[in-house]
């Protein structure tokens, strides 16, 4: 197979991805459809030492038992915290025609989190954001795969994702699986440049919004907050008052501005 990745992915993500995705195409074959990247990486601003490589496969139909059990066992041996895989596989049809919440045959998280035949409602922003800002590795194109996705779903689903890791906001990276204060940070910039411009922002973009966006009382935790992602700085104090104000303040004005922007969240 020939596969197709974003000119600013490191050499050691393509390899990983080459190898990766060459075991799953042989245990898949002709029932896959598309494999598609959507994130950091499809975004061009993939950081080795922070950022996730999130990946979708898209199939013909649902996974056989073996096929699923054949694939968890190798992303098991495959992934580790230097090799941070997060891969969904989702039918066809059910792409096509989107529900809240979705049906998903297959996820799994490099910190080994994973669910089976399970309805998920984050799994719509990782599809809206792929339609918009997507990159296809091998298959169809991504238009002819990924219907549109009402921009309400997509709300609600990382409206309902950042209410839920707030309540990890203080437990440390290490009992979480990821760095939940910088994901939540940016994250929220992002949502809050979702309801303000329809805009789809990595978390670099998100930050940098929120720098020129939000109160300047804030911008001292959002450098920060990059810096950290960004590698320049390692997470070694919080400051729990200015987080709690910083969480208080866009919770409030997120929930706001959805309804005032007629989102039914």
């Amino acid at each position: 197979m020939e596969y197709e990745f974003p000119g600013s992915a490191p050499k050691q993500v393509k390899e990983l991805l080459g190898e990766v995705l060459a075991v799953l195409y042989s245990i898949l074959q002709e029932d896959l459809v598309g494999i598609y990247l959507y994130g950091s990486l499809a975004m061009e601003c993939f950081n080795p030492k922070s950022s996730d490589i999130d990946v979708i496969l898209v199939v013909k139909e649902r996974l056989s038992k073996e096929n699923s059990k054949r694939i968890v066992k190798y992303l098991k041996r495959a992934c580790s915290k230097q090799k941070r895989l997060e891969l969904s596989i989702i039918g066809a049809d059910v792409v096509e025609n989107p529900t809240y919440p979705l049906m998903v045959y297959l996820h799994y998280e490099y910190w080994g989190n994973v669910f089976e035949d399970e309805r998920d409602n984050e799994i719509l922003s990782n599809l809206y954001t792929t339609r918009r800002r997507g990159f296809r590795v091998w298959g169809a194109p991504i238009s002819d795969v990924f219907s549109n996705i009402p921009a309400e779903y997509h709300l609600r689903s990382v409206m309902e994702d950042i209410q839920h890791t707030r309540e990890h906001l203080h437990e440390s990276p290490e009992h979480v699986g990821y760095n939940v204060v910088v994901y939540w940070v940016l994250g929220s910039c992002r949502i809050l440049a979702f309801i303000r411009e329809g805009s789809i922002l990595s978390k670099v973009e998100g930050g940098m919004w929120g720098l020129a966006h939000l109160p300047r009382g804030y911008h001292d935790l959002l450098e920060y907050a990059l810096s950290c992602y960004q590698g320049k700085k390692k997470d070694v104090f919080w400051n729990t008052e200015e987080l709690d104000a910083f969480a208080d303040y866009m919770s409030d004005t997120i929930l706001k501005e959805s309804r005032l922007q007629g989102y039914h969240t």
